[in-house]
Formats: structure tokens, sequence, C-alpha cells
């Protein structure tokens, strides 16, 4: 009997197979380029919207706490000039911290006792969750369920044992309605509603007489004239009032409130006729066709700040401390404030989905993955059709089928690389200039360089792992062909 030695099949490094697949890219470079462009398009949508996403959610932390300052100012004027509503202590009493200055400021209007206000702000935690479930429903539901009753006279209402029965009864019938809890812990809450309407209106009262006695020490002033001198003797009266006035914080809300001073001065000199006469001469326009945008536009630049204080000096009388470096730096806050007011704008609705991009966008995203994938596995068949003698032909010389295979992923796995690299590129470079147009240098500030990168870097894995999904069918039918079937493919 003749005797066969099967020699071990010899393998290809992975560096020579990696050569091989490049050559094909090269050979067949128009079809490369189509599907290359594909991948690119894709990453670039990706890109941008993940870029996109990541400058609007530094954006909007930045913003929030940015505005949350500047209209520290407007808080206190509202605070020390009436009490607040019974919804409003119920949204602070919720988000109250225990052991915070919060809860002592109520407890101290209230003439509390401390201990007892974890209870009332465990109570308010679920008149915020229903509050909020009669403010989604729609109007028609919400006439049938409470009438014309709003806020917190809901629950005032619902005491009637008649209107809560009418309540439940007509909520049961609403089948698409879905309650935030069972009817027996609203039934529970609204049992305990007394005692802590009790508390918002001793709280709120308490607030009456604080503000009486703030009044007082404004000793004939406004509010705000008298919150310039938060860090003083009226900051000391607002906290023997019982009002929580960090003395940081007084400091802080004393330059905002001075600032502000300045910017009404600032707005009304375009009412003096000389100070608008000069500034028509500067800009050479009728004096009718000056706006308090030229007159901000000059106090932009410090040279021209330096000229328009000389005309308040010649024309008006400045308040003290209104020299050209304050005018300059009151212009530079004001163009802060409106680019921060449109950032919050901007970034309303921030989050969600996937990576932060929104529900939206994460669809969109998804959709234009799926076409994307689509049109790399239809080129990739389309070059395995095209190349059946060549498989044929390497098959006989002794390829096996996981080398076939291997070679089509690699070249799938190059046009990846490629296109995610130029897609990631596009997509930056657009998602960098769009919200450069809107956040300006707030965006130069917070740019996420880090954050941009782990971004960039998944567009490319994204790119590369489409590609290879896209191209193991197309691989295993280049595969599992039979030579001599193949040969005879014209």
């Amino acid at each position: 009997m003749k005797h066969i030695d099967v020699q071990q099949q010899p393998v290809l490094s992975f560096g020579r197979t990696f050569k091989i697949a490049l050559r094909g890219v090269q050979y067949r470079l128009f079809r490369a380029l189509v599907t290359v462009a594909v991948i690119a398009v894709a990453m670039a949508f990706l890109m941008n919207i993940l870029s996109e996403s990541l400058f609007k959610r530094v954006v909007a932390v930045a913003v929030r706490d940015e505005i949350r300052a500047m209209r520290q100012a407007d808080h206190w004027i509202a605070r020390l000039s009436v009490p607040q509503t019974a919804e409003e202590i119920v949204a602070v009493l919720a988000a109250a911290e225990p052991d915070s200055e919060t809860f002592r400021e109520m407890a101290v209007f209230g003439g509390l006792d401390e201990t007892a206000l974890p209870s009332a702000a465990a109570l308010a935690v679920k008149a915020q969750a229903y509050l909020k479930f009669f403010d989604d429903i729609n109007y028609g539901r919400r006439r049938v369920l409470i009438g014309n009753a709003t806020g917190v006279e809901i629950f005032e209402r619902l005491q009637n044992e008649a209107a809560q029965t009418r309540f439940f009864e007509s909520l049961t019938l609403m089948r698409a309605v879905r309650f935030v809890t069972t009817p027996d812990a609203f039934r529970e809450f609204l049992r305990a509603w007394p005692g802590l309407s009790g508390t918002l209106t001793a709280v709120r009262a308490g607030q009456q007489r604080a503000i009486g006695n703030i009044q007082q020490a404004q000793e004939g002033r406004t509010v705000m004239e008298a919150l310039s001198g938060a860090e003083g003797p009226f900051g000391e009266a607002v906290r023997q009032a019982g009002f929580v006035l960090d003395p940081g914080e007084a400091v802080s809300l004393a330059k905002q409130i001075r600032l502000a001073e300045h910017r009404h001065f600032i707005e009304d000199s375009i009412n003096n006729p000389e100070v608008r006469k000069a500034v028509a001469a500067r800009k050479d326009v009728l004096p009718g066709d000056v706006s308090l945008d030229m007159i901000w536009k000059l106090l932009g630049r410090p040279a021209t700040a330096a000229w328009y204080e000389g005309q308040l000096a010649q024309h008006a009388s400045p308040p003290p401390g209104l020299d050209a470096a304050r005018l300059h730096e009151v212009a530079r806050t004001r163009a802060r404030s409106k680019l921060m007011v449109r950032a919050e704008l901007m970034t309303m609705g921030t989050g969600g989905g996937f990576m932060n991009i929104g529900p939206r966008m994460t669809w969109l995203a998804f959709v234009s993955m799926l076409v994307c994938t689509v049109g790399i596995a239809n080129a990739m068949l389309m070059s395995v059709t095209e190349r059946f003698r060549e498989i044929a032909t390497l098959k006989c010389l002794g390829a096996l089928d996981g080398f076939i295979m291997t070679v089509f992923l690699i070249e799938a796995a190059i046009l990846g690389l490629v296109g995610g690299l130029a897609g990631t590129l596009i997509g930056l470079v657009l998602g960098l200039g769009r919200m450069l147009a809107v956040f300006q240098s707030l965006l130069i500030e917070l740019f996420p360089g880090g954050l941009l990168l782990q971004a960039a870097g998944i567009s490319i894995v994204t790119g590369i792992a489409l590609a290879a999904v896209a191209a193991a069918y197309p691989s295993m039918r280049a595969a599992r062909l039979a030579p001599m079937e193949a040969m005879r493919i014209e």
C-alpha cells in the first residue's frame, strides 16, 4: 500500500496577509473609495452629534451654575419683598437637605422645632410629586378630577369628603391615566395634609414679619439700593430677621447689585441730549439713530470707554467708581450675560439617550449606522463577486477558508479605519464650527479636549467594527466558494 505523507499546511504571517489585503484595496481603488465615502459619511454624522452633545453638556453644567449666580440679586430682591407662595415653600422643603441652613431658616420663620421639619420635608416631597401629576395631565381630565383648583388648593379641595370621593371615582374611569401612587397612599397623604398646610402658613407668616423688619432697616431705600450694602449693616439686619445670608454670599450680592446700578446708569445716559449728540458725532449718525447697542460697543473697547467716561463727566453726574475701567467691565459683564442666556436656551433638554445625545439623535445615529452597514455589505459582496476567479486560484494554490475570510475582513477593517478617521475629522470640524458660532468664547473656555478624544475613539472604532460586521457574510461566502465552480463563472 502506497504511503502518503501529508505535510503541515503552510500558514502566511499576519504581515504578509495584511499586504495581500492592502494590494486588493489598491487594485480596486475606486470601489474602495466609494466604500470609504459611505463609512466616512456615517461616522461624520455620528461624530458631529457626539461632539455637539459633549459641547452642549459641558456648557449646560457651567451655564447652570453661572446663571444661578447671575440671578442671585433677583432672587434676594424677590425674597426680601414678598413672602414665598405655599408652592414655593413646598419646593424648597422638598429639595432641602437635613440639617441644612434652609431647614434652620424654615424653623425660625415658622417658630417650629427643627426635629419636626424632616417629617414635613417628607410630606413636601410627596406633595411635589402629586402637584407635578396635576400639572402634567391635560386640562379636560384635570377639570373633571379637581375642578378649577390649582397648586396646593387641590389638596385643600380634596379635604372635602364628597370632592375626594368624586376624585377617586373619576380617576378609576380614566384607565389611560397612571396616578403617581396608589389611592390608599394618596388618602393617607390627604389626611396628613392639614399638618403640612399649617407649617406652610406659619412659615409664610414668619417671612412676612421678617420682611416688615427689613423694611425698617432699608431707611427709605428700595430693596435693590439697600442690598448694595449687603456686606455691611443691612446684611446683618437681614440675618437678624431670620434669613440665611452667608457673609461670602453677601459680598458677592453687593458687587452684583452695584454692577446692576452702574448698568442702569449707563443705559439711562442715552437719554442725556449732550451725551447722545457726542455719540452721534463720533459714529457719524443722527442723534435719533443712536442706540444702546452703539454705546455698549463703544464701552467694549478700553480706548472708547475712556472717551465715554469723559463725556459722562462733562455732561452727566456719574456715580462714584464709574471710571473707564468700570465702564469696560460692565460692558463685558453684560455681553457675557447675553451669551449665558443664549447658551441656556440652546442647552435646554440636553441629555438622555446614548452618551446623552438625546433620544431623537440616538435613533438617527442608529439608522445612519444601519444604512452604513448595508452599504458596506453591498460593496464587499460586489468585491467578492468580481474576484471569484482569484479566490478559486488562491484555493487551488492551497489557501484555506480561514485565510480567504481573513483577507476580506482585513480589507474591510482597512476601509473602516480610513473611513472612520476621515468621517471623525469631518464630523468634529462641523460640530466645532457650529458650536463656536453659538457659544463663542464660552466654548473655548470650557473646551472638553479629553472627552472629545474619547468620542473620536468611539467613532473610529465604530467605523472599523461596522465594516468588519458588514463584511462577515461576504467573507464567509468567499471562504466557502468551491474552486471548480468559481472557475466556471465568467
